[in-house]
């Protein structure tokens, strides 16, 4: 047995709600939620296996002691004094898992794909921004296709990956974690595609670079954001004002401070400068839905891989709670 004390432990023991003690929210009845947290373990995973597939749990044990969300946050406000991380009158739900099957069969997956759409969907309908826990990468696909009538224009994606994710198909399978860039410029709502942070070897082929940049894809490689204002150049890339879709691969950080991925690049983004890109990209445009896939809790060490991501994942609910609450 373990009786080392948890943060949990410290600050009034296990919450009773969903991921940072928020309320549960009900898919049949959306409405009223400002942001909307949403569990997806798999999509379209390939025949090695649904690696990710319990994430989203271990992201939401990672850090969600009661009053969490009521409390100061240095890293959103300074020293600023703050009520919490949720400004009056901007609300948050987390809406659970999704009932999504970790198989790779066709059947399997193309059931897993029309119960993500439809769930998103919903979310949109009723005005919230959805706030994915992947899950692995192929679980963006289905997501970033219920966009397609968002406010009647088109939305700018930018990715935040080690990997850049334009495989036209693995094995024959189109869907793929590998495929995801791909597969959104194929969809007619998606425009601008700024993609950071790629490195390393072993994601992409020639043809899959060139089909990019065919594209118009703005490519920000690791080694070009780590120069004297890089980040804020790639950043700039994005339409201003137009709707952004963030898709998070967690392999975009170090190892050596995100250890629980399949992927792992030398060479990766620190937490800071993971802060710098989120600022950047509230201040340039409205959010209007957010992923964050690819933690694997069977690598994890010592849970640290988790709590970062529970972490990235309580910044981006600040800003985005921010601009919900600038909009009203």
């Amino acid at each position: 047995m373990n009786d080392t004390p948890s943060m949990g432990d410290l600050f009034g023991g296990e919450a009773a709600g969903g991921w940072l003690n928020m309320p549960r929210g009900d898919l049949n009845a959306p409405q009223g939620v400002d942001i909307a947290v949403l569990g997806i373990g798999s999509a379209t995973p390939y025949p090695v296996g649904s690696y990710c597939h319990d994430a989203p749990d271990a992201i939401r044990a990672a850090r969600s002691w009661p009053t969490i969300l009521e409390q100061h946050d240095f890293d959103l406000f300074g020293v600023e004094p703050s009520d919490g991380v949720l400004p009056d009158g901007v609300t948050a739900a987390d809406f659970g898992n999704l009932d999504t099957v970790a198989d790779a069969a066709p059947e399997v997956t193309e059931n897993n794909r029309a119960v993500i759409r439809g769930a998103v969907t919903g979310l949109l309908d009723a005005g919230s921004v959805p706030f994915v826990l992947g899950g692995d990468d192929s679980v963006p696909i289905p997501v970033l296709e219920s966009y397609c009538g968002i406010d009647g224009g088109p939305i700018s994606i930018l990715q935040i990956d080690a990997h850049i994710d334009w495989r036209d198909e693995v094995g024959g399978e189109t869907q793929g974690l590998s495929s995801n860039m791909r597969r959104a410029s194929d969809m007619a709502h998606v425009g601008k595609i700024v993609q950071l942070g790629a490195r390393g070897i072993g994601s992409a082929r020639k043809s899959d670079v060139q089909a990019a940049l065919d594209y118009g894809v703005a490519f920000h490689t690791m080694r070009n954001l780590i120069e004297p204002d890089g980040i804020a150049r790639a950043v700039a890339e994005l339409p201003e004002g137009v709707p952004v879709y963030i898709a998070l691969d967690v392999d975009s950080m170090d190892p050596v401070v995100m250890p629980a991925v399949i992927g792992a690049a030398q060479g990766g983004l620190s937490y800071w400068q993971m802060m710098q890109i989120f600022e950047a990209i509230a201040a340039r445009a409205p959010i209007c839905g957010f992923n964050m896939v690819e933690l694997m809790p069977a690598r994890d060490v010592n849970g640290q891989g988790a709590l970062m991501a529970s972490r990235l994942g309580l910044s981006m609910l600040g800003m985005i709670a921010r601009q919900r609450a600038a909009a009203k």
